[in-house]
């Protein structure tokens, strides 16, 4: 079910215009559906409850960078989600947002003393750790406290997944994880030191991976690692398995279903009896938000068609880092013909990479018209920034018939504010 839709040839979300969303907050600027983030996650723990059984301990482990937003975090507590963070802020934000330590996990190659100090004294459910300095050093800190510091180490299982080369993490070659060879020697290494409680086995292989084999790879590779950890004495209780499930960005996107994931994944580690944490982002945020912006002006050059609008990559870095493709449609319909130009969509930034989106069909665009950038919830507000001293955007939340803005737009003047000229 999506929550975006026509009535009377007006785009809504939910039950509410984005014509009228847009008169009163602005434009450009992020609208998210309460609705839809609900239906996503209960998608997900329903297939896999109908698959996998009650038998089976599920954490669903909210991947916060996807939306960071507190007041998402928070709809997600409230249907019993945790956490995987990795930064001491997005620690503090998912605690302000009513999820409690023994719900989250840690992940992240560079944590600090002081992330891990912190995250020690919330009581977390778990570090995912990605090196052994990283494992020494929160040996110390866990001792010094006097403190077990609950742990998995993240293994890389060198295999290529994902959907650009930018959000592959599982190969060898990237910063993640301990090599899948180098395993065993980890664990034996952590087992001798103070302040460390082994408890599990962490993965993650990339983002927006829309086949199902590569997760079937890696798993099988848990799989052996965990009974052949256990053999050597350790406890492994949790597998945390990542993120990683794609979504559709467009009609031309072809993807798995969760039945099918949830089958895959009784089959290839149901038989561990481990409590089993997943990390998803994208699949609960991605299709929730859209980014609502205007038609600055057109300009026609020999060769392009282009629409200047005012949502900018600053705002989503997305197309720009990725080379991500999102639909774009107008807000109000135009008329019933099918007469549509392409267009190549553009913002106001002082950069050649600008671009929202290289072909974009439409008709008959003005200026001051309104377009939605589908699918804009997952990576969008939480990787914007202020580049060319541009204004960070709202977010508004709709449910039902009620707006909120639940961040307000940052102006030029609060951000200079947290600068000065010495004397």
């Amino acid at each position: 079910m999506n929550s975006f839709s026509f009535n009377s040839d007006i785009l809504h979300v939910e039950n509410v215009s984005l014509v009228k969303i847009s008169k009163n907050v602005g434009t450009p600027l992020y609208v998210y559906s309460k609705k839809q983030f609900e239906n996503n996650y209960n998608l997900l723990t329903s297939s896999l409850n109908k698959t996998l059984g009650k038998k089976y301990d599920i954490l669903i482990a909210y991947s916060v960078k996807s939306n960071s937003n507190i007041a998402v975090i928070n709809i997600l507590n409230s249907l019993n989600s945790g956490a995987d963070v990795v930064s001491l802020g997005e620690l503090k934000r998912t605690l302000k947002s009513g999820i409690s330590g023994d719900r989250i996990v840690f992940s992240g190659v560079g944590k600090t003393s002081e992330e891990m100090s912190f995250a020690l004294d919330a009581n977390i459910l778990q570090f995912n750790i990605e090196s052994i300095p990283e494992l020494k050093m929160l040996s110390e800190i866990a001792s010094t406290k006097g403190k077990k510091a609950p742990i998995a180490i993240r293994i890389n299982p060198d295999i290529n997944a994902g959907g650009h080369k930018n959000i592959s993490t599982g190969f060898e070659g990237t910063k993640f994880g301990i090599d899948y060879k180098e395993a065993q020697e980890a664990y034996d290494y952590a087992s001798n030191l103070k302040g460390i409680e082994i408890v599990g086995v962490d993965i993650h292989i990339g983002s927006q991976i829309n086949d199902l084999e590569p997760f079937r790879l890696a798993y099988e590779k848990v799989s052996d690692l965990v009974f052949s950890l256990r053999d050597k004495g350790h406890n492994i209780s949790n597998i945390d398995l990542g993120g990683g499930i794609g979504i559709l960005y467009n009609d031309s996107d072809h993807i798995f279903s969760l039945t099918e994931y949830a089958a895959m994944l009784k089959q290839t580690v149901g038989d561990l009896g481990c409590k089993i944490i997943l990390e998803p982002g994208r699949l609960i945020s991605g299709n929730a938000g859209v980014l609502l912006t205007k038609i600055i002006r057109i300009k026609t050059t020999n060769k392009y068609n282009f629409l200047l609008i005012d949502a900018a990559m600053n705002d989503f870095l997305r197309p720009a880092l990725y080379e991500a493709n999102h639909d774009i449609i107008e807000v109000i319909k135009s008329d019933k013909n099918n007469n549509k130009k392409v267009y190549k969509i553009a913002g106001p930034i002082c950069e050649t990479g600008d671009v929202i989106k290289e072909n974009c069909y439409l008709t008959n665009p003005q200026e001051g018209d309104l377009l939605a950038i589908l699918c804009a919830g997952a990576y969008g507000a939480s990787m914007s920034s202020t580049y060319n001293s541009r204004s960070l955007i709202p977010e508004v939340l709709v449910s039902g018939k009620k707006m909120d803005i639940i961040r307000k737009r940052i102006s030029t003047e609060e951000l200079i504010s947290f600068e000065r000229i010495p004397e």
